[in-house]
């Protein structure tokens, strides 16, 4: 039908990426804010991750891509630890690690780099659709049938 046409044309007219855009400024800022822009496959449910200095993607299909947030530039491409999984879970960074958690429960470990080089593979053995959250240095990862909490040492109030 005609309705679907227009939405199929204007879904082929559009430009998917990532962008870059700079805070501020006055009036018309269409030709200056943005900073840089990154049109190839980008995530369509896990959010990206800035933390220091570096943008994360990992998308749907677990390619992740990492990049200098002031620049633009590529650090790394590739798969996350190897896998071929589904992503819905956001990454998450803390205490100088980043953590990806796949559908299948794989956490992933990583340096804050931008390289995706694990420190760590945990298997849950259990379904992930939530994004891990980080509360009093514990990190909380939601399977489908358990809550699990993980941390050093120490007391909680």
């Amino acid at each position: 039908v005609e309705s679907e046409w227009h939405y199929l044309q204007a879904a082929l007219d559009s430009k998917n990426g990532m962008l870059a855009i700079k805070a501020g400024g006055k009036g018309d800022m269409t030709e200056t804010a943005v900073k840089w822009t990154y049109h190839k496959t980008v995530p369509q449910l896990p959010s990206p991750l800035l933390y220091k200095g570096i943008l994360y993607m990992v998308d749907d299909g677990g390619r992740a891509t990492s990049f200098k947030a002031e620049t633009g530039e590529v650090i790394a491409q590739k798969r996350v630890q190897d896998t071929r999984d589904a992503y819905y879970a956001s990454p998450v960074a803390a205490d100088d690690k980043v953590f990806i958690v796949s559908r299948s429960g794989k956490a992933v470990v990583t340096k804050p780099d931008g390289s995706f080089e694990a420190l760590a593979v945990n298997d849950l053995a259990d379904q992930v659709y939530a994004t891990p959250a980080i509360v009093d240095n514990r990190l909380y990862i939601r399977t489908k049938s358990a809550l699990y909490c993980f941390g050093q040492g120490g007391s909680t109030p």
